[in-house]
């Protein structure tokens, strides 16, 4: 019998992520727990990543860069 797949989990703000939001979900290649940032995850047992589509917020720009030479 297949098991339904929990809904992602949100702790609070990390403070000093600027705003990000730590985010934890089971891992959809092999079930391990995996945690990452605004709900884009990587899983360090399988290798499994969720698309970048999948994310609370929308990525930073290069011209966000600090370091960005334009």
């Amino acid at each position: 019998m297949p098991q339904k797949r929990p809904e992602p989990v949100s702790s609070s703000p990390a403070s000093a992520l600027n705003g990000s939001e730590i985010t934890t979900t089971e891992c959809r290649g092999c079930g391990a727990m995996v945690s990452g940032l605004n709900g884009r995850y990587a899983c360090g047992v399988c290798g499994w990543v969720n698309p970048w589509s999948e994310g609370h917020t929308a990525l930073p720009t290069a011209e966000d860069d600090p370091d960005y030479p334009g």
